[in-house]
């Protein structure tokens, strides 16, 4: 049999960096320069945090590992504080708040394509409930359908191409979440218009170089002819879509191809009173043909003006013109700064955008019409 004698060099580190620890630790809670350094600091509170830990669960290392929360969980929550013109999104609950400040935070990395973008921890409030999956689904609906009301601006996204993934992480008995934004098996998240992200920076310029030229013709300082200057700008320039197109409905189609439909008038409205400051909502529901009574799915806007909501249906007051007529001063006006009294005859507003989705409430309307200022 053969013995192999121990190295005595390897016995001497062994002591060197025993003695080299215990001079360390000795340091770290007597010598004044390890004392203040911020990284000691932080090392010996993560000691005594673990050993806490330790200590509240009976000296229990298992309960410790199975109670551990990563340190890179992310749990910022994205505060909005532009709320004046956010409507939809101040009736939101506090998930599908957070929901929807993560798809504005995250708007260029959607528009560039980018799969499981990791979102806010914090949904993981979710967790106690029974059917986690049902109410996260619900969350991310309500929250997608107060963003696109809410940012008209942004009409390049598909909602439909867009959807949220949760990944169960389990250690033990407990167990941890973590959310992602999703395009699916979508190639990327634009309306089928848009197939790049540099298509869509360049629809994107467009449209601000377009609504920045509208805007330089507001001179007025008041805000009633503020919103009669946009309102007349709008039916002189538009026209009702009566074939299909892939932006029928959103400002990039009523300012690149000037033909949309009833959506589009509304979305543009809106687009162009956010940059004017002036409060206004997008409104859905149905219009009804007072004359024959049918009824058809339709959009318009509420507009804040001198302490009072009014209604502005600027596609009615733009009437469809055969031959080479024009729309009379009588119907230009009929349905500007209208109060619920005469507007709701032929419009019924309905806060439930979606299937199963949860129910809007839209401003209360003065009753009467605004009184024309001169």
């Amino acid at each position: 049999m053969i013995y192999k004698r121990k190295s005595k060099l390897g016995t001497i580190i062994k002591i060197i960096i025993v003695i080299t620890l215990i001079l360390f630790v000795y340091a770290c809670y007597n010598v004044d320069y390890f004392k203040n350094n911020k990284y000691v600091v932080m090392v010996k509170a993560k000691i005594s945090e673990t050993m806490g830990t330790i200590t509240n669960n009976n000296g229990s290392l298992s309960s410790l590992i199975e109670n551990y929360e990563p340190d890179n969980e992310d749990n910022t929550v994205y505060e909005i504080t532009d709320i004046q013109n956010r409507y939809y999104y101040n009736q939101l609950d506090e998930n599908s708040k957070i929901i929807y400040a993560e798809i504005l935070e995250n708007v260029d990395k959607i528009k560039n394509g980018e799969d499981n973008i990791r979102i806010s921890s914090k949904l993981s409030s979710l967790a106690s409930s029974e059917d986690m999956q049902a109410e996260l689904m619900n969350s991310f609906q309500n929250a997608w359908d107060a963003f696109r009301n809410d940012n008209v601006d942004i009409f390049y996204i598909d909602g439909s191409k867009m959807c949220l993934l949760t990944k169960t992480i389990k250690r033990g008995k407990k167990v941890n979440y973590e959310f992602y934004i999703s395009k699916g098996k979508n190639s990327n998240y634009l309306i089928d218009e848009f197939s790049t992200s540099k298509q869509v920076d360049d629809a994107i310029m467009f449209v601000e170089k377009a609504e920045n030229e509208i805007l330089q013709t507001v001179t007025e300082k008041n805000d009633y002819h503020k919103i009669v200057k946009i309102h007349n700008w709008i039916i002189d320039n538009l026209q009702y879509n009566l074939q299909e197109s892939d932006n029928n409905s959103n400002i990039y189609g009523a300012l690149k191809e000037k033909k949309v439909v009833c959506e589009g008038y509304a979305r543009l409205f809106k687009s162009l009173m956010d940059k004017l400051e002036i409060p206004c909502v997008l409104v859905s529901g149905e219009g009804i043909d007072l004359d024959t009574g049918n009824t058809e799915n339709h959009a318009w806007n509420y507009v804040y003006l001198k302490g009072n909501w009014y209604a502005i249906d600027s596609t009615w007051d733009d009437p469809v013109i055969i031959g080479s007529g024009t729309v009379d001063e009588d119907i230009k006006y009929r349905y500007f700064l209208k109060g619920s009294e005469y507007f709701d005859k032929s419009h019924v507003p309905d806060g439930n955008l979606v299937e199963n989705g949860m129910e809007f409430i839209y401003p209360e309307l003065s009753v009467e019409d605004y009184v024309k200022e001169k």
